[in-house]
């Protein structure tokens, strides 16, 4: 599932306890942006991570952007429920953030 977090909502509207989610903060004008939008887009349709909510948010628009101190774009951040595992800054090869994302769905599944 892909949301585009519109700024009059939160993170939090979008984040289920026990599940797994990752929120994008871009924007439109920064060459590594651009390179990982498909990316995002096409792993947030991917049946394989049909329980990660994939959610991006305009970093220059968003006021949740400075509470989650966002200085560099992209910036990834992980959560499980509404607690952050961790976050990424910069661009991310598919393979890898895929990888990634399947291992914390598999952790979650089995707890």
């Amino acid at each position: 599932m892909l949301v585009e977090l519109k700024p009059n909502e939160t993170v939090q509207d979008y984040l289920n306890e026990g599940k797994i989610a990752i929120v994008k903060f871009a924007t439109t004008t920064c060459p590594p942006c651009k390179m990982l939008k498909p990316i995002f887009e096409k792993l947030a349709v991917n049946e394989d991570l049909s329980n990660v909510v994939f959610i991006a948010a305009d970093a220059n628009e968003h006021p949740q952007a400075g509470q989650y101190q966002v200085s560099s774009v992209p910036t990834l951040i992980f959560f499980k429920g509404n607690e952050v595992l961790g976050q990424n800054v910069g661009f991310v090869p598919e393979d890898q953030l895929s990888g990634f994302l399947k291992k914390l769905e598999k952790e979650e599944l089995s707890n």
